[in-house]
């Protein structure tokens, strides 16, 4: 969008000349005649900048330096003087004009220092609402400290105070939209409207009136006009979430979006200018899309310009006691526990599960077992209950009379509880170990992996006799590696 510029002097033909000037130059300038006209446009409207002579009637330049201050902080302003308000105008840059022109100027000069004026206030802004965001905390925390997420974290703070496109990619409960949030958090566009859209939750025959709006009458049902979302967000920042499940009919119309920044309304012909930043996140790879032609190649890298990939946690489990005493400071106030951390044994229990439902999964099963516990401190017991129910097995009840049915070593115990779900998904799947992953909601690369451990931890543990002997060639297709 073109720079807002003020022009504020009491000579109409000087002032009409350096507006054309301007507009020439691709700024949007708006003139005024008096200091009294220019306080009040200042307030009521918002401009990147303000040229204003200091020789004015009424209100002089120099009064109305202050007053504009006030009115638009954010402003950057410089004089215009003729050669004997010399001194007024080395006043005005003394109380925080950013610099003088003596009349005649050149105008090509003043090009160049107003594009610097422009920049100096983008970099002020810049500075001011990471510094806000640093000391309020606002947004969400990115934790981590393996390699792999030092490296999201480096990247999102390069990209953030940048207008560029982003593309977060990685597997469901990564944390996309934390990383999404905190990007919008550290940009300039901190405090404009952040609108966030899930491609997925919307039905195709409704998706594009919910993204691009419709006119009255467009199709039955519109009893009148509609903004979408891209609107709704216009100055500000816009997440598609799911990306990868957009209609091919509707990218098209992305891609002009996110290209010439105009969109076109449903049952509308006249194109929309929107000043956005746009957010993309995927759990799917958009490269293997695009070469099954189900999503353009034209847009994935559009979106792609700037790429922040998620690792899943299982890759960064050295980061899991770090997000255990991130969540349970959250969870601790609704529970109505103090939290101070899990025991040792609880925690190994942590770092042998897998993670297939990533950190969001860790962050619901550390409430589970927050509501389930007695003490300040999450046992092993606790742990190992909250995970037989993310595993969606029955938890075992311990009798307040007697031992508990799991007493003895809990980390066999579990493994056992493991090991005979398998087996009996791969026996209700006929021994086709891809069926059976499915069934326990695990890659079939995971249950192979699960199924070399079985058999080396527990060697001699008998197995059901179908699935131990093979009928009709079933161990053969269970324990053969996929793609074998």
């Amino acid at each position: 969008m073109s720079a807002r510029i003020l022009v504020i002097d009491d000579d109409e033909a000087f002032r009409e000349m350096l507006c054309e000037a301007l507009a020439a130059k691709d700024f949007d300038p708006v003139g005024v005649g008096t200091a009294e006209e220019g306080v009040a446009r200042a307030k009521a409207e918002t401009f990147d900048l303000v040229l204003t002579d200091v020789m004015l009637p009424g209100m002089d330049g120099i009064e109305g330096l202050s007053k504009l201050k006030e009115a638009a902080p954010d402003s950057e302003v410089i004089v215009m003087s003729g050669y004997s308000a010399r001194e007024k105008a080395l006043d005005a840059v003394r109380l925080g004009a950013y610099d003088f022109f003596a009349k005649p100027f050149s105008l090509a000069e003043m090009e160049v220092v107003i594009r610097r004026a422009l920049e100096r206030r983008t970099l002020l802004l810049e500075l001011r609402q990471l510094k806000s965001a640093v000391a309020a905390g606002r947004g969400p925390t990115i934790v981590g400290q393996s390699p792999s997420m030092r490296a999201v974290v480096d990247m999102v703070r390069r990209v953030a105070p940048l207008d560029s496109t982003v593309l977060v990619t990685g597997e469901s409960g990564c944390g996309k939209e934390v990383v999404a949030d905190a990007i919008q958090a550290l940009s300039k566009r901190a405090d404009a409207p952040f609108v966030k859209v899930n491609c997925a939750a919307i039905p195709e025959n409704l998706l594009e009136s919910e993204l691009f709006g419709h006119e009255k009458g467009a199709f039955t049902g519109a009893v009148g006009l509609k903004k979408g979302k891209f609107e709704l967000a216009d100055h500000g920042t816009i997440m598609l979430d799911e990306i990868g499940d957009m209609p091919l009919f509707l990218q098209p119309k992305l891609l002009r979006a996110v290209e010439q920044k105009q969109i076109e309304r449903v049952g509308g012909g006249k194109p929309i200018d929107i000043d956005i930043r746009i957010i993309a996140a995927t759990n799917q790879e958009l490269q293997s899309l695009v070469e099954q032609k189900l999503f353009r190649a034209d847009l994935y890298y559009r979106l792609s310009v700037a790429a922040i990939p998620l690792p899943p946690l299982r890759e960064r489990k050295e980061d899991l006691p770090l997000l255990v005493g991130h969540f349970l400071e959250r969870i601790g106030p609704r529970v109505g526990i103090n939290l101070r951390g899990v025991s040792r044994e609880g925690m190994q229990l942590l770092f042998d599960y897998d993670w297939p439902g990533n950190v969001r999964q860790l962050a619901n099963l550390l409430e589970r077992a927050a509501i389930m516990s007695s003490g300040e401190v999450l046992t092993a017991l606790e742990i190992g209950r909250a995970l037989d129910g993310a595993s969606r097995r029955p938890a075992p009840e311990a009798s307040p009379e007697g031992p508990c049915p799991m007493a003895g070593n809990l980390r066999d115990t579990l493994q056992d509880m493991e090991r005979n779900m398998i087996l009996t998904a791969l026996r209700k799947a006929g021994g086709v170990q891809k069926d059976a992953a499915r069934t326990l909601g695990v890659s079939p690369k995971n249950l192979w992996n699960k199924l070399q451990n079985t058999a080396s931890t527990r060697p001699n543990t008998p197995v059901d006799d179908d699935t131990a002997t093979g009928k009709g060639g079933e161990r053969e297709e269970c324990l053969r590696r996929p793609g074998a």
